[in-house]
């Protein structure tokens, strides 16, 4: 046995020994040792999420904390608050149509090559790119997939070295960073955005699809926009246009061919799945079964885009329980306000009692930001981290609105190591940038998101009377 499993299973042993010592308290205490132990499993057996988050599940039922049957079947049939996990099934569905059948792939491309062969558009028009597929997925390791083979075909047009080329490098770190920063625009743009609306809504702020766009997506262009200033700053292209890079680009653009049949089919079904979306709070029936019902019309025989054997074998059946369990867990936890006596001992370490209110969101968010590194899935981050920030707050005798909303945007936001999400990993193996590389940039984009956030979001928040 390697030195590193023996540590693991050392301190897995010691996790369940924690949390029989909190099991045998109150409901509190027994909700807190499943958060611990969620934590440590979801952290240190990120290839088993199916198997751990199917466990929490179940002892959050055995613990009666949020489980009850009546509220259970409530919550998956009703409107809005209930349509979450039909949700995030449909997106799923209906990104690997985009994939099967190629549109994915077609609006990324086209976006990359039209607006022009110098460098520094090439980078731009990935982190455009970005924007575009960010709403067709809850999962960002499917759209780090469909960007991944463009950027690698617009970089090698350009004939540059693998590892000494700046090009490559703001290209790949701008993909990377653009799959995680798009996705805080859209309630379907990844899974830890749901969970945080959860928590939300328990301090009053309601965000369905409609109203979490109208919440993030001006406040997501400036990070975007921001992520790609930095890049080329950080890392200028070395490499310039010319007639032969130009005619590539041209090349992989005339490559798409016409539209298909099967790209029409989903690129409607999508539009319908979009509109449903945008309508829920004005809808009387529950809009993600409603999508997930649409979805399904990919898998009849007379549209040709999915079958049903090869879908099933391709479905991330892991992340799909894991965010099943990190919703039950929220539930859990807002509800018994289980992390309140975590909130109360980090106030009292920390002395953020003696902080003015601007210092003390400022140090909150800046610290919460920075805790990304230690973790390996947003989801898990969102469903941990929302709760503590809330109970941080709410004993500064600050509005929680003011901490937990800059927190729930920039969740996605995990930038800095490659192990943070499985796209940064995705993305990084591809040897385009080195670690040194990613963490001298994450660390000054988190930063810097952290400053946009505080500066230009909560202002915008309190405008549109979100706070």
């Amino acid at each position: 046995m390697q030195t590193g499993d023996a540590v693991k299973y050392a301190f897995t042993g010691l996790t369940l020994l924690i949390f029989s010592y909190f099991a045998l308290g109150g409901i509190e205490s027994q909700i807190l040792g499943v958060v611990f132990l969620a934590l440590v499993a979801w952290s240190l057996y990120p290839k088993r999420h199916l198997e751990s988050s199917i466990v929490i599940i179940a002892l959050i039922a055995f613990f009666e904390a949020s489980l009850n049957i009546q509220e259970f079947i409530n919550g998956l049939l009703g409107t809005y608050g209930g349509s979450g996990l039909w949700i995030i099934l449909a997106g799923f569905v209906l990104a690997k149509g985009m994939e099967v059948s190629g549109l994915g792939k077609r609006v990324a491309l086209l976006i990359a090559t039209s607006m022009g062969c110098k460098p520094e558009n090439i980078v731009l028009a990935v982190a455009v790119a970005s924007m575009a597929i960010s709403p067709l997925s809850p999962s960002t390791t499917a759209k780090a997939f469909i960007i991944l083979p463009i950027c690698i075909g617009l970089i090698e047009a350009f004939g540059v070295e693998k590892g000494k080329s700046r090009f490559g490098t703001s290209v790949m770190l701008m993909a990377m960073a653009g799959n995680n920063i798009c996705s805080t625009a859209f309630l379907t743009g990844t899974i830890p955005n749901p969970i945080s609306a959860d928590y939300l809504s328990a301090i009053g702020i309601s965000l369905d699809w409609g109203g979490w766009f109208k919440m993030a997506f001006p406040v997501t262009l400036m990070l975007l926009l921001t992520s790609y200033v930095l890049v080329v700053w950080m890392f200028k292209p070395e490499v310039s246009a010319s007639k032969e890079t130009t005619d590539k680009v041209i090349a992989i653009r005339n490559g798409l061919g016409p539209l298909t049949r099967r790209e029409k089919v989903v690129a409607v079904t999508f539009g319908l799945s979009l509109v449903l979306w945008v309508m829920e709070r004005y809808l009387p029936f529950n809009v993600g079964i409603a999508s997930l019902a649409l979805s399904l019309f990919l898998f009849l025989p007379w549209t040709k885009v999915m079958d049903v054997g090869k879908f099933g074998g391709s479905v991330p059946w892991g992340s799909i329980v894991l965010f099943a369990a990190s919703m039950f867990l929220a539930k859990a936890v807002g509800q018994y306000r289980a992390l309140d006596t975590v909130a109360v001992g980090i106030f009292n370490a920390l002395g953020l009692g003696q902080l003015p209110t601007y210092l003390f969101v400022v140090g909150t968010l800046l610290i919460a930001m920075m805790l990304h590194v230690i973790f390996t899935s947003t989801t898990v981050y969102a469903t941990v981290m929302l709760p503590v920030i809330i109970g941080l707050t709410r004993i500064a005798g600050v509005n929680p609105a003011l901490t937990a909303l800059p927190t729930a945007l920039l969740a996605p936001i995990a930038v800095i190591l490659p192990v943070n999400t499985i796209p940064n990993l995705i993305f990084h193996t591809e040897g385009w940038f080195t670690e040194r590389q990613i963490i001298s940039y994450g660390i000054m984009l988190s930063l810097v998101s952290v400053a946009i956030v505080l500066l230009l979001g909560i202002p915008y928040w309190q405008l549109i009377s979100i706070i």
